[in-house]
């Protein structure tokens, strides 16, 4: 018996081959006189600033979902397009069927490598791109990987990329799957802030790699695992060294379905299809959750996922509502039911 998984094309840069920073401009607000001025007092004040936070977001943006990704809407150079929110992708980037419609320029001088699931790497070349836009954030002459990314929504629309953590890490950032909200807040003036509808629960610490990818602990089966929030992939997927640590084998795997991908640029990789009866993110437990059990070389050994065990996937989260914080390193993870993933 075999499953079809075409969703888990993750991404992780290796920033050494480039010449140039993929830092985006300072945001317009980031200009205003009042806002530099409550920034400046953020700054010399944290405690203050993490008390009481009243800025208003940077963006609320309405988010979608389609084929288990979250689509939001951007403006690349002039042009409404869809885009795909990634927390598991270490830099933004913009598909080639985008690129080639919109006729960015490419930039042939510098390149980067890319690597993911199926364990592979390739050279991806730069497209420059005028104007970014993410309701009204404005970001201008942004340099972005042009990436093969054949994907569509359900109606047959093109997604014209990935959202990544160069862009997001700058800001805190709420994701309501349920409600549709992608929210980006100021960190530099609300590092520490938690938002309204965490009262009575714990941050949870978390840890960042060098590409800001989202590490936080899982637990199945009484082992502790460290695992990538991402966005981008479809639910839980596990190397199988972490999940012969929860007490899987060759002869349990065996007896799995196999289950078959396609990663970076389209490598087809294969693995197996496990379900567990209960795994447990940040104090919250989910039931019945299926996971897709890849070989270790295809996911881990990677450098740019920093080691980690498994993939915290749209599956599972679409089950809670979260806020991140990348400059402070703390998540609120808020339960919401009913919690058995599909």
């Amino acid at each position: 018996m075999q499953a079809q998984d075409k969703s888990l094309l993750v991404l992780f840069f290796r920033k050494e081959l480039l010449s140039f920073s993929f830092l985006p401009a300072l945001p317009r607000w980031y200009l205003h006189p009042v806002k530099s001025l409550a920034l400046l007092a953020a700054l010399a004040f944290p405690d203050l600033a993490a008390a009481a936070c009243s800025a208003p977001p940077v963006a609320d943006l309405p988010m979608s979902e389609s084929e288990n990704k979250l689509l939001i809407p951007v403006s690349i150079d002039g042009s409404p397009e869809q885009i795909a929110l990634d927390t598991g992708a270490g830099v933004t980037v913009v598909s080639t069927e985008t690129a080639n419609r919109l006729e960015i320029s490419h930039d042939f001088d510098h390149h980067m490598e890319v690597g993911g699931v199926g364990g592979a790497s390739s050279i991806l070349y730069i497209g420059r791109v005028n104007s970014f836009d993410l309701g009204p954030l404005h970001l201008q002459h942004q340099n972005f990987p042009i990436v093969d990314l054949p994907m569509r929504t359900a109606s047959g629309l093109p997604i014209a990329g990935f959202l990544g953590a160069d862009i997001l890490h700058v800001f805190d950032i709420e994701i309501d799957i349920q409600r549709g909200r992608l929210t980006l807040w100021p960190a530099a003036i609300c590092a520490g802030a938690a938002p309204s509808w965490a009262e009575g629960l714990s941050p949870l610490q978390i840890d960042l790699d060098e590409g800001n990818h989202i590490l936080v602990p899982l637990r199945i089966n009484g082992v502790t695992l460290n695992a990538v929030l991402d966005t981008g992939a479809n639910g839980l997927t596990l190397t199988t060294r972490a999940a012969f640590r929860t007490g899987l084998s060759d002869d349990t795997l065996d007896e799995d379905p196999e289950l078959h991908g396609t990663g970076v640029n389209n490598r087809g990789w294969k693995g197996h299809y496990h379900r567990y009866e209960k795994i447990t993110v940040a104090g919250v437990s989910f039931t019945n959750v299926p996971a897709g059990i890849v070989p270790s070389s295809d996911i881990a050994s990677y450098n740019g996922l920093g080691g980690a065990d498994a993939l915290l996937g749209v599956n599972i989260l679409r089950h809670t509502r979260l806020f991140i914080s990348y400059r402070t390193r703390t998540i609120y993870l808020q339960p919401l039911e009913p919690r058995t993933s599909d």
